[in-house]
């Protein structure tokens, strides 16, 4: 996954071993898999390599809390993101009624299980579909990796 980045971002290991802050043959390391990747080189290598699927391929490949949580993501073109988006933001909004409904009295009886679980899973793929946009965008437009505070409280004003 790391070798593969540098590679694209036409980097030779001392270069991005250098932008990296890492030794050469750490960076070696890392890439043949002799040791494991921090997360903060994992961050820093998908800036200088402008590659921010490192940083989703990881949590869904390399991070034991990841591998759990996270949903797997892919970089896709802006008019296929947006598509897929809105598709899977329509199929919630449309099952949303459902879902008021199963909460409104505060649990999720036997009768209502398996449809909360098609709800659930109808939020995870709007999740990803959320996910593979940023990725676009942080990508193509070459947007910070982690927003800053104020584009934080931006994005949260706005949701």
């Amino acid at each position: 996954m790391l070798k593969e980045a540098r590679k694209k971002a036409g980097l030779s290991i001392q270069e991005a071993a250098f932008r990296l802050h890492i030794g050469a043959r750490t960076l070696l390391n890392y890439e043949n898999g002799y040791s494991i990747i921090p997360p903060d080189v994992v961050l820093k290598a998908a800036e200088v390599y402008n590659e921010p699927l490192l940083c989703a391929k990881y949590c869904v490949e390399s991070c034991p809390i990841g591998q759990v949580y996270a949903t797997p993501v892919e970089i896709r073109d802006l008019a296929s993101s947006v598509l897929s988006l809105l598709k899977e933001e329509a199929d919630v909004h449309s099952i949303m009624h459902r879902l008021v409904d199963i909460a409104q009295d505060g649990e999720i009886t036997e009768d209502e299980v398996e449809e909360f679980r098609r709800i659930l899973q109808e939020l995870i793929e709007l999740e990803q579909k959320i996910e593979t946009l940023k990725l676009w965008a942080i990508k193509a437009l070459s947007m910070a990796i982690k927003p800053k505070q104020k584009e934080k409280a931006a994005l949260k004003a706005a949701y």
